[in-house]
């Protein structure tokens, strides 16, 4: 280490690593700390002169053993998932006493030692007054309450108190915790014909907060929380809210037991194989997906992005099927099922001849080549080993050769990945498999709304029909060989492939999006003014989410190109 403050940059960043497979924010916290270990002014991006210094190797070692300790965690969230099946938490309290007895699941769920006093239970006040109210009256009827045990991680359950059915007799409270997920949530809300505002606000009910602040933490006034939950107690049929706790707790029950069949592509992290191909090229398996048929008009190679393709809108498909178009679309070497190379250094080459070795098999002529994102370098590199044959390149939000003056404008996400490639190629190896078995394990719903998080033009898109389970059939893809991908193609982004732009020869359409959180569309724009045969063009209210966000958009300008490709055109910017 070159002096205290990167060594103390190092020994942060390792901190935050250790903590990802324990903490649920974990991962976002190491992003934060990698990527201020690599910028010392996010305002200009500039990198800290000790950076280049740094010394990689040990890093390998960190990432075996924070594999070995995913493994761990993993084993041991079993073990308490086979263990909360074969226990139930009960309470017992023995006539003429005070206190409460409790069986070893109790001990665990309230994180104390019993017996204890009923009133010095760790739960809240509200509900030992509740429970008091219930067990003082022998022979009364069975109440259900909502409580919560309050710990450093406060957790709400339900108690089922059975008051003593004589003098003689026992009284018996059950305490029963339910994981409020988001996707139960989600879940839940659909099966009550809640709106997504009314989904928010019984969320904050069962997690036991007072409306008031079930209203604060949602930016709205308490006069809208009531409102909405008396909507909730119409919809539901119940009279009090508590009713709709149990309610609620009922049907989570049931719906662990059912599959989400509102959403079945974000429950398990499998590639689809719909319109899967497969060759095998000198002992590997190359894979690709087709749509159309041979002998159309025309043949589109698409180039796909890391997370985003090779899977399309319906809308896409349909466009260029009613023009006559068929779409090939090759996994790269450790995408999806396609073979990793035989060597790293061999990526970018195995890609370019997977590529060719697929367009002979499907007799394919002339193409029109499409990058997207990721896959622009490749697409340049794929159309120049064409030649002639490549009748133009389309660029749908297109990366460029990125270097530092960059840096300033980039989503923080690909400063990092730019800056890790160059200086610490070790520390982009351990992000991605945190990274991978992290948001295996939080699901990818939350992995997406992460990823763009900060940008409202993509979260809009993230929320339209169907765009979320494109995304995850990408982010799917990408992972399927645990993410052999990630570090490769970072890599090759993020070299100076600039030679290989200039020296394209065919046709080249760009469309950009103008609201991109990954790249500045202006930095693209300039780059593009200094390319033969260019013309630039942008898409106003688009994302980084464009391609799934503006699908008939996308497809109809491929479609432009292609009636167009054999007029020259000149290297202009619109």
């Amino acid at each position: 280490m070159a002096d205290t403050t990167s060594q103390a940059r190092y020994f942060e960043l390792l901190g935050r690593a250790y903590e990802v497979p324990l903490e649920s924010t974990g991962f976002e916290s190491f992003l934060d700390a990698a990527h201020d270990f690599f910028c010392a002014d996010p305002e200009t991006g500039k990198v800290p002169d000790d950076v280049v210094t740094f010394q990689s190797d040990v890093l390998d070692d960190h990432t075996r053993r924070l594999e070995r300790i995913f493994d761990v965690a993993l084993r041991a969230e079993r073990q308490d998932a086979e263990t909360d099946a074969h226990y139930h938490s009960v309470l017992t309290i023995m006539p003429g006493s005070d206190r409460v007895h409790g069986n070893a699941a109790a001990i665990a769920l309230l994180g104390c030692s019993l017996p204890l006093a009923l009133d010095d239970l760790p739960l809240d006040r509200e509900a030992l007054a509740q429970i008091s109210e219930c067990l003082s009256a022998p022979g009364s009827d069975e109440r259900i309450i909502l409580a919560t045990v309050e710990a450093d991680e406060p957790k709400p359950c339900l108690a089922l108190v059975q008051p003593p059915a004589g003098e003689d007799s026992e009284a018996r409270i059950s305490l029963s915790f339910v994981h409020w997920s988001d996707g139960l949530i989600t879940r839940l809300g659909r099966a009550l014909g809640l709106t997504e505002s009314e989904t928010e606000v019984l969320q904050g009910h069962l997690e036991n907060r007072k409306p008031r602040e079930i209203a604060t933490d949602r930016g709205r006034s308490p006069e809208t929380v009531k409102a909405q939950a008396k909507s909730i107690l119409r919809k539901t049929g119940c009279v009090r809210m508590t009713d709709v706790a149990r309610l609620a707790a009922s049907i989570a029950y049931l719906l662990r037991k059912m599959p989400d069949s509102g959403a079945p592509s974000l429950s398990h992290w499998t590639t689809p194989v719909a319109n899967l191909h497969q060759i095998m090229r000198e002992g590997r398996k190359l894979s690709y997906y087709r749509h159309g048929h041979p002998g159309s008009r025309a043949t589109v190679l698409f180039s796909h992005a890391l997370i985003q393709g090779p899977f399309f809108a319906p809308a896409f498909l349909a466009r260029l099927e009613a023009a006559d178009v068929s779409l090939l679309a090759p996994s790269r070497p450790g995408y999806g099922y396609t073979s990793p190379p035989k060597t790293e250094a061999g990526f970018e080459s195995a890609a370019i001849e997977d590529a060719l070795a697929v367009l002979e098999a499907e007799d394919a002529g002339e193409v029109h080549v499409v990058g997207h994102q990721l896959g622009t370098s490749h697409a340049f590199r794929i159309a120049n080993a064409l030649g002639p044959r490549a009748k133009s390149l389309i660029l749908i939000n297109g990366g460029i050769p990125l270097n530092e003056t960059h840096y300033a404008s980039m989503d923080r996400r690909v400063r990092f990945a730019a800056m890790a490639t160059r200086h610490a190629p070790a520390i982009l190896k351990m992000t991605k498999l945190l990274a991978i078995r992290s948001f295996r394990k939080k699901g990818i719903r939350e992995f997406l709304v992460d990823r763009y998080t900060k940008s409202d033009w993509d979260m809009r898109a993230l929320k339209m029909p169907g765009v979320m389970e494109l995304h995850a059939q990408g982010t799917f893809h990408a992972c399927e060989q645990d993410g052999i991908p990630f570090f490769l193609d970072e890599a090759s982004k993020h070299s100076d492939w600039t030679a290989d732009a200039l020296a394209a020869t065919c046709p080249q359409f760009w469309l950009q999006p103008e609201e991109c959180s990954i790249l500045d569309p202006d930095a693209v724009r300039t780059f593009v003014s200094g390319l033969r045969g260019a013309r630039f063009e942008t898409e106003p209210g688009a994302g980084a989410i464009m391609l799934y966000q503006r699908p008939e958009r996308v497809a109809n300008f491929i479609l432009d190109v292609i009636g167009n490709a054999s007029v020259p055109v000149e290297a202009e910017t619109a």
